[in-house]
């Protein structure tokens, strides 16, 4: 079963909650749509892995949010950290601790949401950890910038506020997973965060998925649909 519910009051603040028949308290795992942050991508990216999700007894709470066009950083991010507070108020549902995974640009939201109160752990998938950095090796076509509304050269400061290693150590757990042949989100961004969040001593490990590229986290008939299922399964063991 599917119900849309609003966590605000801007059209692009609601989430869809998938919930497994006849499974009582399921884990609750939230879903984060990439799309480089840009309006045309929304979350019906994740319905078919959201449906696999629920189909193996997970409730998902799949996000939209703020973008390009209708909202920044603050708006962005202050979205997805709301869309995890409305769990709270969300009739018959027991989500006091949730994963939460993102592919792309909502891997970066992941992030994000790794300080929140809720979240005991995070998946990053093929994730823009470092935003300066997509901007300057050009894999998002400018999209970056359109939506924080300049380039890392032009506003510096802008880019240290949304600067993910200045928030690490966040103390929840986290798993990286890349493919080695992703030409959008190039493997050494999750690579270099990886070292740094457990060289802050963030328990935090990294899969590397050889010859894998971006797109294929979003089939769950994939090896990758498998690793994520793989890192929320042993949190659901784990609880």
């Amino acid at each position: 079963m599917t119900t849309t519910i609003a966590y605000g009051p801007h059209p692009d603040q609601v989430a869809d909650l998938w919930v497994p028949p006849g499974v009582v308290d399921p884990p609750v795992v939230v879903s984060l749509h990439g799309g480089y942050f840009a309006d045309e991508y929304r979350r019906d990216l994740h319905e078919p892995i959201a449906g696999e999700l629920v189909r193996r007894g997970f409730a998902v709470w799949n996000v939209e949010y703020r973008r390009a066009g209708a909202g920044r950083l603050g708006e962005t991010t202050g979205d997805v950290w709301a869309a995890v507070d409305a769990l709270e108020a969300v009739p018959g549902l027991v989500a006091e601790h949730v994963a939460v995974f993102g592919h792309s640009a909502g891997g970066y939201l992941t992030e994000r949401l790794a300080p929140h109160p809720r979240v005991e752990l995070v998946v990053p998938l093929a994730a823009a950890t470092d935003l300066a950095g997509v901007v300057r090796a050009g894999w998002d076509g400018g999209a970056v910038a359109d939506w924080l509304g300049a380039g890392p050269d032009d506003d510096p400061a802008l880019y240290a506020a949304a600067d993910l290693y200045r928030r690490l150590p966040t103390g929840t757990a986290r798993v990286l997973i890349h493919g080695t042949a992703d030409v959008t989100v190039g493997v050494e961004q999750s690579r270099s965060y990886a070292a740094a969040a457990s060289g802050l001593g963030d328990r935090t490990e990294l899969v590397e998925l050889e010859g894998v590229g971006h797109f294929e986290f979003l089939d769950p008939a994939t090896p990758a649909f498998e690793a994520l299922y793989q890192a929320l399964d042993q949190w659901r063991r784990r609880r």
